[in-house]
């Protein structure tokens, strides 16, 4: 209920009590006494109904013992519009949070890359500052980009594995989350095999079709600078499933039909709980009930009270009725 209802409540409650006390024809002592308790039985109704609470910084908690990493690309191509979501980041940022939804309690990290890698998210609890992440990436600009590589990101994964399997009890996850489409000259110089022993399980999702489709940024439509038509990007299957091969993970072309359910629930499977301390959460432990045996008591003596006026007055009216 409402604090200001309860307040309402509370005052109409005692104006009443205190009305019903100026007119009484009982003795001022009497009329007293009963006003007291009945302002003490609402006072102490109107605490409990507040539903006072104690804070306590700091509680055991139940966690995941996964380390989940997101490499995402955000290359101009990912914004191609044959992704089965719209365009093929969109379909990727989307697989992102419904990962998340399915291992909540993880660790989650984050690395994007272009031009160059940057991790957005070391690994973290704070599924909301992931997810705020992922809403700020921008198309890139058509004028930046110099052509992608999937090599791109190769270091800053190495070392968030590193920091991963440093860990104990820890099992590390990864899901690359790429069209494959290399621009910018060289295959895959760096070789994924190098870190497949510090990967514990994951997926490469490939996005795009073989037809391909058109991009644009927030200048419009991307064109060919050769053929002056409309630039179509096309996924590389073969790209995506060389650096699956070299994770040592599953590749999964993210179709409509393709499911990430059972994935997830394999990962799942797999994972184990552990407690931990976390002095950054908050929990709050309801107090009301510290008032509810007085309430209980001045309601039975109320009780008693009442009963013993009513045995009074019957025996009164008997002696009446008897002469």
């Amino acid at each position: 209920m409402p604090v200001p209802a309860l307040i309402t409540i509370f005052i109409i409650a005692f104006l009443v009590m205190l009305f019903v006390w100026i007119r009484s024809r009982e003795s001022r002592i009497k009329s007293t006494f009963a006003l007291v308790r009945g302002i003490a039985i609402a006072s102490l109704a109107f605490i409990i109904a507040l539903r006072p609470m104690r804070e306590e910084r700091g509680a055991d908690v139940q966690l995941s013992n996964l380390d989940v990493l997101f490499v995402l690309d955000t290359t101009l191509s990912m914004w191609a519009n044959d992704g089965p979501s719209g365009t093929r980041f969109k379909t990727a940022t989307n697989d992102i949070l419904d990962i998340m939804d399915g291992l909540s309690g993880a660790n989650f990290g984050l690395i994007s890359f272009q031009n160059k890698a940057t991790v957005l998210a070391p690994f973290t609890q704070d599924e909301d500052t992931v997810r705020g992440l992922i809403k700020t990436i921008q198309t890139p600009d058509r004028y930046y980009m110099k052509g992608s590589r999937m090599d791109t990101p190769y270091y800053d994964l190495e070392n968030m594995l590193i920091s991963s399997d440093r860990k104990e009890n820890r099992q590390t996850i990864i899901f690359f989350l790429s069209d494959g489409e290399v621009t910018g000259g060289g295959e895959l110089p760096y070789n994924y095999e190098t870190l497949g022993n510090l990967v514990d399980g994951g997926a490469v999702l490939g996005y795009g079709t073989e037809k391909g489709g058109t991009m644009k940024d927030e200048f419009g439509d991307i064109y060919n600078t050769q053929t002056f038509e409309k630039a179509v990007s096309h996924i590389d299957e073969d790209n995506l499933r060389e650096i699956a091969d070299g994770l040592g993970v599953e590749y999964l072309h993210r179709e409509r039909s393709t499911l990430l359910t059972p994935l997830i629930t394999e990962i799942k499977a797999g994972s184990s709980t552990i407690t931990e301390r976390r002095y950054d959460y908050i929990t709050y432990h309801d107090t009301y009930y510290k008032y509810v045996p007085y309430l209980a008591g001045l309601l039975v003596l109320e009780l008693a009270i009442r009963i013993r006026e009513t045995v009074k007055v019957r025996k009164k009216d008997g002696k009446k009725t008897g002469k």
